[in-house]
This record gives structure tokens, sequence and C-alpha cells, in this order.
């Protein structure tokens, strides 16, 4: 084995193993940024995520409040508000 094949190999080892942990968090962030699509929820905040490509209607269960509340949403990630306010959402229709 020549003195180039002992050092290259290594060398190139080490490369790939540097590219594959450089790829790795792109990868994993993207997935942390998806959204979901319908109602959901954080710790804290109540969420509507409409995967559509027109505006919604959506129904939003307020816990105190006597009747729902409609509102037309945009395509994307909508707060709705907080968990302790927010029950549930639904689509029912477009704007």
């Amino acid at each position: 084995m020549s003195f180039k094949t002992r050092v290259t190999a290594p060398l190139l080892g080490a490369a790939s193993l540097i590219s594959l942990f450089a790829l790795a968090p792109t990868a994993q962030a993207d997935s942390a940024h998806s959204m979901a699509c319908g109602y959901y929820e954080t710790q804290t905040d109540a969420y509507y995520g409409h995967c559509g490509n027109s505006y919604v209607k959506v129904q939003v269960d307020i816990d105190w409040w006597p009747t729902d509340i409609l509102r037309c949403l945009p395509p994307g990630e909508t707060r709705l508000g907080s968990t302790s306010e927010v029950d549930n959402a639904w689509a029912i229709g477009t704007c």
C-alpha cells in the first residue's frame, strides 16, 4: 500500500462523515417546520392549518362562548387563540 493510498482513504472517509452530519440538520429542520392540516394545539395556543390554495370558512368552538364563531382563514397556519379559550375548529366551506 502506498503512502498516497494510506492518507487518501481516511480523508475520504472523514469527508463523507462530515457531509453526512452537515446534511442531517437540514432534513430535521424541514420536518420540524412542517404544518399540520386542520385543528391542532400546542401547550398554550390553538391553531388551524389550512393546506388548500384558497380561503376556507372555519367554525371555531370557543369554550366560554354560547355559540361557535365563524372565521374566514387564508391558506397556511392561523393562530385561533389560547388553548384555554378554543376547544376545536373545523372547515365548513369556502369564503
